[in-house]
C-alpha cells in the first residue's frame, strides 16, 4: 500500500491539495479558457500553426524528408562515403566525431574580447544590471504593498549573493557589513520562489534582445511534463504527448544519424553547456559546493538564487562582448558571425566573487557612463 501511495503521488494520481510538491496535476496546465488567450500569441512565439492538423501535416513531411536523407546517408555508406552506416549483421555503426578543430581565430577572439571586458566584483555588476532590467523590482513584500526603504536593494543583493555562493547569511553579514537580523528578514519576506523566477524571468528576457545573443544560441531548448509520464492510467494528454515525442525523437534522430554537420552542431551546443555548468561551479563555491538546507522549499529558493545569478553573469558577458566587437568593427576590424558561435558566453573570469562584498547601490551606479556602462579596458600594446 505504501509503495502504491508512493508512486500515485509521483505520477499525480493521488495528490494533496495545497501541496506545493504534490499537486493535482491540472493545477500545472492552463485551463481550457486561459490557453484559448494565449493559444495565438504562443504559437507565434514558437513559430507554430494553431491548427493542430497542419502541424501534424508538417510533422509528417520533416519525417519523411528526415528518413529520406539517412536512407541516402546509409546508401552512401555502403560505397565507402559515408560514415554512419550498416554493419554486415544490420547493426547501426555510429563512429565517433574526431575532435572538432576551433578555429584558432575563433581563440584568439575570444582571448582578445576577455581582456577588454572590465573587471568587476559580482555586485557590482548585480547593481548594473538591474539598472537596465529592474530585476530587483520583483521582488515583492510577502504581505503586499509596502514602502521600499533605500536599502532594500543593497539588502536584496547581500542575500542573493548568500545564497547563490552559498556562504550563508551569517558568513555575508560578517563579509558585506549588513547585520544578519536584517538579512534574515529580507530573506523571510522578500525572497520566494515567485519572486526569484519573476526575476529571473527579467534577465533572460532582457538577454533574449541582446543583438548578439543569436550568435551564441538563441536558448530556447528545454526539457519537462515527468509527472504524465510517470502516471500510470496515462490519460488523454500524456498519451497524446508520448506519442508526439516519438514522432519528434525520431525526426531528430535521422537527421542527427544522416547530417555530420548537424551532430557538430549539437556536440557543439553541449560544450557550451558544460562551460555553463563551470560557471555554477565557480558561484556556488562555499562549504565545497553542497547544498546544506534540509527542506524542499529551501533548497529551491538557493537553487532559483543560483539560476539567477549564473543568468546575470551571462547576461552582463554577452552584452559587452558586443560592445567589444561594436568597437572592433568600428575601428575596421573584421569579426566573422561564424568565429562568435565557438564562443560561449558563460565567461566568469572577468567577474570576482570571492573578498570582501560591498554591496554600495549609490557608489556603483555613480562609475557607470550616462548610459549606464563601464568602459572597456584599453587594448594591449601588442594587441594594437
Amino acid at each position: 500500500m505504501l509503495l502504491g501511495l508512493r508512486d500515485g503521488l509521483r505520477s499525480g494520481d493521488v495528490y494533496v491539495p495545497s501541496s506545493r510538491r504534490y499537486a493535482d496535476p491540472a493545477s500545472y496546465l492552463f485551463t481550457s479558457a486561459q490557453w484559448e488567450e494565449q493559444r495565438e500569441q504562443f504559437c507565434q512565439l514558437v513559430g507554430k500553426p494553431t491548427d493542430a492538423r497542419v502541424a501534424l501535416e508538417g510533422c509528417k513531411e520533416e519525417l519523411a524528408a528526415a528518413m529520406g536523407d539517412l536512407e541516402k546517408a546509409l546508401g552512401n555508406a555502403k560505397a565507402g562515403t559515408g560514415q554512419v552506416r550498416l554493419s554486415p549483421g544490420g547493426e547501426l555503426i555510429i563512429p565517433p566525431l574526431s575532435a572538432e578543430d576551433i578555429p584558432a581565430e575563433a581563440a584568439d577572439l575570444k582571448e582578445e574580447l576577455s581582456e577588454l571586458l572590465p573587471l568587476a566584483p559580482i555586485a557590482s555588476l548585480l547593481v548594473e544590471l538591474d539598472r537596465r532590467t529592474g530585476f530587483l523590482d520583483c521582488f515583492t513584500h510577502a504581505g503586499g504593498k509596502q514602502a521600499r526603504s533605500p536599502e532594500l536593494k543593497r539588502n536584496l543583493l547581500a542575500v542573493l549573493i548568500a545564497n547563490a555562493t552559498n556562504l550563508g547569511l551569517v558568513r555575508m553579514a560578517e563579509a558585506c557589513g549588513i547585520s544578519y537580523d536584517i538579512l534574515a528578514w529580507t530573506q523571510e519576506w522578500y525572497i520566494r520562489e515567485e519572486t526569484l523566477a519573476a526575476a529571473n524571468a527579467a534577465v533572460v528576457n532582457y538577454h533574449h534582445r541582446l543583438p548578439l545573443t543569436q550568435a551564441f544560441g538563441g536558448g530556447t531548448l528545454s526539457s519537462s511534463v515527468g509527472k504524465l509520464s510517470a502516471s500510470s492510467r496515462q490519460n488523454t494528454l500524456a498519451a497524446a504527448l508520448k506519442e508526439y515525442g516519438a514522432l519528434r525523437r525520431t525526426i531528430y534522430a535521422a537527421r542527427y544519424l544522416a547530417d555530420e554537420t548537424y551532430r557538430r552542431k549539437i556536440a557543439r551546443q553541449l560544450n557550451k553547456g558544460e562551460s555553463l555548468h563551470s560557471l555554477r561551479r565557480s558561484l556556488l563555491y562555499a562549504h565545497e559546493g553542497a547544498i546544506r538546507h534540509r527542506h524542499l522549499a529551501a533548497q529551491t529558493e538557493q537553487a532559483w538564487c543560483l539560476t539567477l545569478l549564473t543568468n546575470s553573469v551571462v547576461t552582463w558577458t554577452t552584452e559587452y562582448y558586443g560592445q567589444a566587437i561594436a568597437q572592433m568593427r568600428a575601428e575596421g576590424r573584421a569579426v566573422d558571425d561564424e568565429l562568435l558561435a565557438h564562443i560561449s558566453p558563460a565567461h566568469s573570469e572577468n567577474v570576482n566573487f570571492f573578498g570582501t562584498i560591498n554591496v554600495e547601490v549609490d557608489t556603483e551606479l555613480a562609475k557607470l557612463d550616462p548610459a549606464g556602462y563601464r568602459p572597456l579596458r584599453p587594448r594591449r600594446p601588442d594587441r594594437s
